[in-house]
């Protein structure tokens, strides 16, 4: 949280832009070759969550093994992502038993998680799952709006985008 005396960062976004849809589907690659045919996207390689330990996940604050398998669909001004979760519970894997395929996240670029998380939570979207990207050049934090908005809002924060945020660098745990 920010100290008492700083004042409240009252944004969500640092640029106009969403950066990413993502779908949770059972199956992602079959999905991904329907999203193919239709759009005739070349079909993209398989990707995967982070390994444990290079995650460092936190799932309803506790520290979690999650894991996915991921197949993502590059366009001039937003990716679309087909996310199949792994069997272990997950922001992923609820969304998915509770209301089966479907649209999960739209994603939003940060330059500072840690201010956005701040607001997120003052404005009662409670922090669901977080952790670093694979390859550890950046983390995602979920947060639910499902109930006001339909879907999760996911925040992405780059290393080589973020602001300085002192020694709370990581999304609030």
């Amino acid at each position: 949280m920010a100290p008492k005396d700083a004042p409240a960062d009252a944004r969500l976004l640092d640029e106009d832009a969403v950066m990413q849809i993502c779908f949770v589907t059972h199956d992602a690659e079959k999905s991904a070759r329907w999203f193919s045919e239709l759009t005739g996207k070349p079909m993209p390689n398989e990707g995967k969550a982070a390994d444990p330990d290079e995650a460092q996940a936190i799932y309803h604050g506790q520290p979690a093994r999650v894991g996915c398998k991921i197949r993502m669909f590059a366009f001039g001004n937003i990716d679309v992502e087909f996310l199949e979760p792994g069997p272990e519970k997950s922001a992923w894997r609820d969304l998915l038993e509770e209301k089966g395929p479907g649209c999960h996240h739209i994603a939003f670029r940060t330059r500072n998680l840690t201010k956005r998380h701040d607001y997120l939570e003052e404005k009662g979207h409670k922090l669901l799952q977080r952790g670093e990207f694979d390859g550890s050049h950046g983390r995602y934090a979920y947060y639910d709006t499902v109930p006001d908005l339909g879907v999760m809002i996911e925040l992405l924060e780059f290393n080589k985008d973020m602001e300085p945020q002192g020694d709370t660098a990581r999304a609030a745990e």
